[in-house]
């Protein structure tokens, strides 16, 4: 694993130090992006707003000046994939809100319901739950909602997520044992991609390394190149040569080129 560690470690360094060149020397500190979790809290301040974010978004973007709340949603999800916001609003019980958890959970299972439209009843209670997608909101709803039997709440809630997250598989033990799991993971996959989608792929995880946040980034590098170097000073002559080799062999196999880092 420590093996793992380090051809890793050399080929993020490399990848590194080739796309920061690209960036004519700016770096992830100066280029205005923040974590989107930081900008929802700016802008629910401004706008007086609530804004939930899902805990699992820790992407980072660049804040916006808009006008509008609204409009300032638009522009800061459009900068990430797949993440979307939602206005969300929701029914008044006295003495109760709803918690973060239950208004993200009752909202990604609504957007992801493929039936256009569905009603579940429970006879022996007399009692139904509905469902119809997309139906057209009517330019008054707010002024309706607290009408409407049940009421609703005319204040909503913004909810930032990404509807479909991808599912993480089970991992057991200890974190250094978890960790352990996700890079044979990563290996197991790498090996069924062709060189091009290894290529797309490394280079897509290198993207995501450099919007990390910058302490920890730094930080693990910092603990990485110490660990490969204490590692790299315990291996013999032989082993060392046949480290080298390894790397080299990496970035033939995942790069389908050289040895030397590809160009950004």
């Amino acid at each position: 694993m420590r093996t793992l560690w380090l051809v890793g470690l050399a080929a993020i360094v490399a990848l590194g130090s080739a796309q920061t060149r690209t960036q004519r020397g700016a770096t992830q500190q100066d280029d205005g992006r923040v974590p989107i979790a930081q900008v929802a809290q700016e802008l629910a301040q401004k706008f007086k707003a609530q804004i939930v974010v899902d805990p699992a978004l820790t992407l980072r973007v660049k804040p916006s000046e808009a006008d509008t709340l609204e409009r300032a949603l638009d522009e800061i999800t459009a900068q990430a994939r797949e993440v979307v916001w939602r206005k969300v609003y929701t029914n008044k019980v006295l003495g109760a809100e709803p918690n973060t958890e239950q208004i993200l959970s009752a909202v990604r299972a609504l957007i992801n319901i493929e039936l256009g439209g569905v009603m579940v009843v429970n006879p022996r209670a007399a009692t139904l739950n509905s469902f119809v997608a997309n139906y057209p909101a009517p330019p008054d709803l707010e002024s309706t909602l607290e009408q409407m039997q049940p009421p609703f709440s005319a204040k909503p809630v913004y909810v930032i997520l990404n509807p479909k997250p991808q599912a993480a598989t089970a991992l057991r033990g200890s974190k250094m044992e978890q960790f352990a799991q996700v890079q044979q993971q990563l290996m197991d996959l790498l090996a069924k991609m062709s060189p091009e989608e290894r290529r797309q792929a490394l280079q897509s995880a290198m993207g995501m390394w450099m919007n990390a946040d910058p302490d920890l980034r730094n930080q693990m590098i910092f603990e990485g190149m110490r660990m490969s170097f204490e590692y790299w000073q315990s291996l013999s002559p032989d082993q060392q040569r046949e480290m080298i080799e390894m790397g080299r062999k990496f970035f033939e196999q995942y790069y389908g080129g050289g040895g030397g880092a590809p160009e950004m």
